[in-house]
């Protein structure tokens, strides 16, 4: 078990496979507006996400570089400082800190924690970007999850209105035990969807 938090901790720290030098970073709002234009009936997760351009637009679990891929996105940019993580303590307790705040992303140490980490970074940056989960992809192994800037999804609602957004993108609650839930419920919403399999 040590191990596996050391693999997921020091990802974190040491860039990886989806590194800035080997993907251009694509416009997070830009994808967004894509994935809302879509038919109802077509899943965003084969139109847009799983399309080799998208993928450096969002935070995803199974890679350990949810932290790391939001400082590519927004540190630098527009006076946005860096997100730095750190282990302290005998118990490896994990924090992430912003702008003189920290938290401390409560991991346990098992498969959720790269989730526990993204709704950790949702609390500590959300009044600079807001971090939501893009529904269709509830049947991955890597979750995905998009970050803007809270105007730019009041922007998207203000286009294709609330109701739109929400079926492609769920706002986080603050906590794993709120969003296990939540990703239960909106899973059998979806997989009720009448998604055209051949699209």
């Amino acid at each position: 078990m040590k191990r596996r938090l050391f693999l997921f901790l020091s990802t974190l720290f040491v860039r990886g496979a989806r590194s800035a030098a080997t993907h251009a970073r694509p416009d997070a709002y830009r994808i967004a507006r894509m994935m809302l234009a879509l038919p109802r009936q077509q899943d965003s997760w084969a139109q847009v996400m799983q399309k080799d351009e998208h993928e450096g637009a969002f935070l995803w679990t199974g890679d350990g570089e949810a932290v790391e891929r939001w400082n590519e996105l927004f540190a630098g940019k527009h006076d946005i400082e860096t997100v730095h993580a750190t282990v302290e303590g005998k118990k490896e307790h994990f924090f992430l800190a912003y702008d003189g705040s920290k938290l401390e992303a409560p991991v346990k140490h098992d498969r959720d924690d790269e989730t526990v980490v993204v709704l950790t970074l949702n609390r500590l940056v959300g009044s600079v970007t807001e971090v939501r989960f893009c529904v269709d992809s509830w049947h991955a192994s890597d979750l995905a999850f998009l970050a803007m800037p809270p105007r730019e999804w009041a922007a998207l609602e203000a286009e294709f209105g609330a109701p739109a957004v929400s079926y492609r993108f769920m706002p986080l609650p603050d906590t794993m035990a709120k969003f296990g839930p939540r990703l239960q419920k909106i899973s059998d919403e979806v997989q009720a969807r009448p998604y055209n399999q051949t699209s």
